[in-house]
């Protein structure tokens, strides 16, 4: 039963194939037309670069002892790259670097084409401060010789037309800037004409930054793939290409930025310590001077050596406090604008990931702060996170000096009980291992600072940043839109549904009976069959016994039906009407009475349709005498309004007769069941053609005589509403045996004839 339906479906809608197939035939050819004029290609450049997110320091600045210290850069997140890399900033230095605001086109008949690189012959370099630029404004240009060009553009309908020399600085309302004829280019004038259009920076960016996408190749690497759409090949490789170098350039100046920072605090701490050594190497000369160093005894080394070994870590503690001591005084005197130097971080892991974080938010501000203003949300959070972050590294700073502190008074009384054994020393001797003790821890800390002053300065003099291209920005061989596939599939589609939407809402809408399967789903009535529209045009279909006409072949058919649906034994008296006028009642009365007299019975066809008769015009014979002189005048037999076909021998018609008003009270008569008696006595069938029921009640006064009635509906010509009288008149048998017959349809494509219709 579904694959029923859905066959009916099918064929339902087959029948409008030439509508579909002009849906498709003009979806696909604007498919086609819009891949070669309108839709401009866009190809994918990629590049992969690996970024170190460690200890990410330079040269030797990667060993344990820098990181004792603290002398490293500081690490970096994957995600905070990929920021930067898609950030306002540095997309923008791109654009002005390379003057990527400036688009050039050559005029095609359809659609422009965008040049680029060295298919051009001219470059412009647009003075970005001009407040009277222009933007999206093309500007045609002629190449009048290799000195000189022509400008010309339109404005609100005023039309600038100027000369100028290249390389001249040229102001116009329209805007400032030179142009530059290229030395080298591939460029070759057709004769069409060329123009540039300065577009606006920041929408530049916005698209730009659309277009590009930066992402992890996997989750647990390093490596960025960054990828960026462009309708012209060597200019996304361009921007790839600009977007990694000034990334590169950026981390360079920021990490040299750092490295300064720590060479200005190496050289502030080494002027420190010059100034103490220097002040350690008078005292021992003028201990020297005053005493004689012969006489000093060897005999207490031990204890030395054990209350050294203390003052030495008491010292380490020192340093470690002094450092500390640094950044306190660091923060305190309110550089909150440079990093803090990656050489106060100290021993402290804490502490150092602070300083890293603090660093790594500065850098962050930075960036954000050359395409964003100080009132910036963004800039303002940066702003409390770096106070709030100042203030946890003071506390920080606090809480370990603190803690140094007390495990150096610890230390100290260690030392002093060995010092008390030391006190037996004889005072010289003492003094003079404690300046030298003094001296030495000096200028050990005066050589290692000097040591890692000169790493800095090295990093600073070969500036190497720890990002790596991996591939080079590449273009694709083929664009990657528009996706021919896809836009002919989606014009195939829309030509599909296009006529599929139309036919559908006019079925939606039609109300009119337009199948077999309308009239057996709206009503209960028997359904009788079809009748096809006559191919030759003829009213008269049946005019002969050997017609083979599908008409004929249906009319045929309706007599076998008649015979089956029967519900009397005689079916001989049969009423033939509709719902409107139309509906083609008697050109079924009039071919139903010629099949069944074909067939050898004797037949007589009554145009009972007294107010507007059309049976016997369908013959070419006349209405008088007829049934209203039978009525009216006493005088006139049955037999003189009887009138004989033409050439069928047994096929007979009475008229409508004469014209009389009061027609609803002559069908009440008497002597219409005295007419219909003696027909059914001298006739084997009685065909009465009667007016349409939905206007007119004539055929229900009809209805004791009769033993079938055919319900005629047109194929759309009646309407659904129309089938309710039907199914009422069924239900209450207020026609004798009423069956439904669909007239007007298309001829059957199994009878093997063209379906000609009139």
């Amino acid at each position: 039963m579904e694959q029923m339906n859905i066959n009916k479906l099918i064929s339902k809608y087959f029948k409008y194939w030439p509508l579909f197939l002009i849906g498709v035939t003009v979806c696909v050819s604007a498919a086609f037309l819009y891949i070669r004029y309108r839709a401009v290609p866009q190809y994918a450049v990629t590049s992969t670069i690996l970024v170190k997110t460690n200890d990410a320091g330079q040269g030797a600045m990667q060993n344990e002892s820098i990181k004792s210290l603290g002398l490293i850069k500081s690490s970096t997140d994957v995600d905070d790259e990929i920021g930067i890399l898609k950030s306002n900033g540095i997309m923008e230095k791109v654009i002005s670097k390379r003057s990527l605001n400036i688009n050039y086109y050559v005029e095609g008949r359809i659609r422009d084409v965008e040049i680029y690189g060295k298919d051009t012959p001219i470059e412009v370099l647009v003075d970005e401060t001009d407040s009277n630029i222009v933007h999206n404004l093309p500007i045609n240009i002629k190449l009048l010789d290799n000195n000189k060009y022509e400008l010309k553009t339109v404005i609100n309908d005023n039309e600038y037309q100027t000369e100028h020399t290249f390389g001249d600085l040229v102001e116009l309302p329209y805007g400032t800037f030179t142009i530059n004829l290229r030395e080298t280019t591939e460029y070759k004038d057709n004769g069409k004409p060329l123009y540039f259009v300065i577009r606006n920076t920041e929408r530049v960016i916005e698209d730009f930054l659309q277009k590009l996408s930066v992402s992890q190749v996997n989750l647990s690497g390093n490596l960025l793939s960054i990828r960026f759409t462009s309708n012209n090949p060597s200019k996304g490789e361009d921007v790839v290409a600009g977007l990694i170098e000034t990334y590169v350039e950026e981390m360079i100046k920021y990490e040299n930025e750092l490295a300064e920072n720590t060479i200005k605090m190496i050289d502030n701490r080494l002027k420190l310590l010059s100034g103490e050594i220097e002040g350690v190497e008078k005292t021992v000369e003028e201990f020297k001077t005053k005493n004689d160093p012969s006489s000093v005894s060897s005999n207490p080394d031990l204890y030395i050596a054990q209350a050294n070994d203390y003052k030495k870590l008491i010292a380490d503690y020192q340093t470690e406090i002094n450092v500390i001591n640094a950044i306190e005084m660091y923060l305190e005197q309110g550089n909150t604008d440079t990093p803090i130097p990656a050489s106060l971080s100290a021993n402290d892991p804490s502490l150092t990931s602070m300083i890293d974080q603090y660093n790594a938010t500065l850098l962050q501000k930075g960036q954000m702060s050359q395409s964003a203003s100080s009132a910036n949300p963004i800039i303002v959070n940066l702003d409390r996170t770096l106070n709030e972050l100042s203030k946890a590294i003071v506390e920080n700073v606090r809480s370990a000096k603190n803690r140094l502190m007390i495990s150096q008074r610890n230390l100290q009384s260690n030392a002093n009980k060995y010092q008390a054994q030391i006190a037996k020393v004889p005072s010289m001797e003492r003094q003079l291992v404690d300046i030298s003790r003094d001296k030495s821890t000096k200028e050990g800390l005066y050589l290692y600072l000097l040591q890692k002053r000169e790493e800095e300065v090295l990093s600073l003099a070969a500036p190497v940043s720890s990002t790596r291209i991996v591939s080079l920005p590449k273009s694709g061989r083929h664009p990657i839109s528009p996706n021919k596939t896809s836009i002919y599939l989606g014009g195939l589609i829309l030509g599909l549904l296009l006529p599929l939407s139309l036919v559908y809402v006019k079925e939606v809408f039609n109300n009119k009976i337009t199948s077999l399967d309308d009239l057996s789903s709206l009503t209960s009535a028997p359904i009788l069959g079809e009748i096809a529209k006559s191919t030759d045009g003829n009213i008269i279909s049946t005019t002969n016994d050997g017609s083979r006409t599908p008409t004929a072949e249906l009319f045929r058919l309706l007599c076998f039906n008649l015979e089956y649906l029967k519900k009397t034994d005689k079916n001989q008296a049969i009423l033939v009407t509709s719902t409107i006028k139309g509906e083609g009642k008697s050109f079924i009365a009039s071919n139903l009475a010629l099949t069944l007299a074909s067939n050898g019975e004797k037949v007589i066809a009554l145009s009972f349709d007294l107010r507007m008769p059309q049976l016997m015009k369908n013959f070419n014979l006349s209405e008088t005498p007829g049934i209203t002189d039978f009525i009216v005048k006493k005088e006139v037999t049955l037999s003189q309004i009887i009138q004989k076909h033409p050439s069928i021998k047994n096929l007979d018609f009475i008229g409508s007769g004469i014209e009389i008003n009061e027609i609803g009270r002559l069908v009440l008569s008497e002597k219409i069941q005295i007419l219909i008696k003696k027909l059914k006595e001298d006739y084997d069938r009685i065909i009465i053609d009667t007016p349409p029921i939905g206007l007119i009640s004539d055929a229900f006064a009809l209805n004791p005589f009769v033993d079938s009635t055919i319900y005629v509906v047109r194929k759309d010509v009646t309407t659904k509403d129309n089938l309710k009288t039907i199914e009422s008149i069924y239900k209450n048998e207020k026609l004798r045996n009423t069956m439904v017959l669909l007239n007007d349809t298309k001829v059957p494509d199994a009878y093997g004839y063209n379906s000609k219709r009139h």
